[in-house]
């Protein structure tokens, strides 16, 4: 066997004992309002196991379920792979789950669906009472530190009636899970300002692997690594105890590590450069770099994503000034005529009738007016003599 092989051997050994817990996926029937004694109360939850590790569940260790429900049913399944399978059906107050019964390749997808039925027991007083507790004991069935889940409330004798607003339950939950294996180099992570388009750049990132308590990396999971520069090339290297490891250049968007590469005891020391080199594009929807922790399953563990911080410089264009057309002028033509001034004739009024005398009738004006008519006559008899020749 390759030194290597005798690396992972041990570093198997060493995960079993230690691997880790479950989580609880969904409740119902929490108990809500106030419970008296004597109700029937009913409480479902399904939990899983992240798979963090190479089994599912370690063999040695067992769940431990229990409730001070009285008169309990048990009714638990076993989900593997998304089909529901019969487990336990019992009606004791305690029930036990052995490890060996949920112990299974972490590539695989396990859960348990645990359904209880019981009684609110009498009291005389009012006091909490615990519907359903999952505790999760090692091979000395000593508690494994944050691997329980319990769901209490305060009851109350049969024909009490309480004031005021009804407590909330208690509930105790384990932790969510931390699914990073990687620490970030703040300092390494280069560059951290926009970039222009069609510029040409290195991206940059270093990764130490020292956040988990067994083991540098899970064997299982993947490391992948994502650009959206174009004409991409990878220059990746793997540090072990100050030694360095040059992998294989890569071109393209995509460049991954299998766990096994990464997966050492947590004392040695082990870190990661990361350097990919291309042409930043217009415009994209993806990070410039992104390096993710994906599980057996393939997807991205949650929590556990690294997006570089160079990101792509928007530009603003300048705007173009709209061409207005103007109407053309019609030309005026100036006339070099200058027309006669116009002459205002007043009219002298016509004398008004029987006004021949405007002065009244006097001799004067009688003269004047017999030689007129005499000139008059005196004219006309002229004309009459000329045109018969006399």
């Amino acid at each position: 066997m390759s030194m290597r092989g005798v690396v992972c051997l041990s570093l198997l050994i060493l995960l079993v004992p230690s691997a880790g817990g479950f989580i609880v996926d969904y409740s119902d029937g929490i108990p809500e309002g106030y419970i008296r004694s004597g109700e029937a109360e009913e409480i479902n939850i399904t939990i899983g196991f992240p798979g963090f590790d190479p089994i599912t569940f370690p063999t040695g260790d067992s769940l431990i379920l229990q409730t001070e429900l009285m008169n309990p049913i048990w009714d638990i399944d076993i989900v593997r792979n998304g089909r529901v399978s019969d487990l336990r059906v019992s009606s004791k107050s305690r029930e036990t789950i052995t490890g060996w019964e949920i112990s299974f390749p972490s590539t695989e997808e396990i859960g348990l669906i645990i359904r209880v039925i019981g009684i609110v027991p009498n009291m005389d007083e009012a006091k909490a009472v615990s519907f359903i507790s999952v505790r999760q004991l090692d091979g000395s069935y000593e508690l494994r530190p944050g691997n329980i889940y319990s769901v209490s409330q305060i009851a109350y004798p049969a024909g009490f009636v309480p004031s005021g607003n009804p407590p909330d339950p208690v509930i105790i939950s384990p932790p969510p899970p931390d699914f990073q294996a990687f620490t970030v180099s703040s300092r390494s992570t280069t560059p951290t300002s926009d970039l222009l388009p069609g510029e040409g750049t290195t991206l940059k990132t270093y990764l130490s692997f020292d956040r988990l308590s067994s083991t540098t990396f899970p064997d299982t999971d993947t490391l992948r690594l994502r650009t959206a520069l174009l004409d991409a090339e990878w220059a990746v290297s793997i540090f072990m105890n100050g030694g360095e490891n040059v992998r294989t250049p890569g071109k393209g968007y995509y460049y991954s590590l299998p766990g096994f590469e990464l997966a050492y005891p947590a004392r040695d020391s082990l870190g990661l450069s990361v350097s990919v080199t291309g042409t930043v594009p217009a415009a994209s929807s993806a990070p410039l770099l992104e390096i993710s922790q994906c599980g057996p399953d393939g997807y991205a563990r949650e929590g556990a994503i690294f997006v570089h911080p160079a990101g792509i410089a928007l530009i603003e264009e300048t705007p173009v000034p709209t061409q207005v057309e103007m109407p053309i002028p019609t030309p005026v033509v100036t006339s070099t005529f200058t027309p006669a001034p116009t002459v205002t004739v007043t009219a002298l009024p016509m004398p008004s009738k029987g006004e021949i005398f405007p002065e009244g009738i006097t001799i004067e004006a009688l003269l004047d007016l017999s030689n007129e008519l005499i000139g008059h006559g005196t004219l006309f008899l002229k004309r009459i003599l000329s045109v018969f020749g006399m």
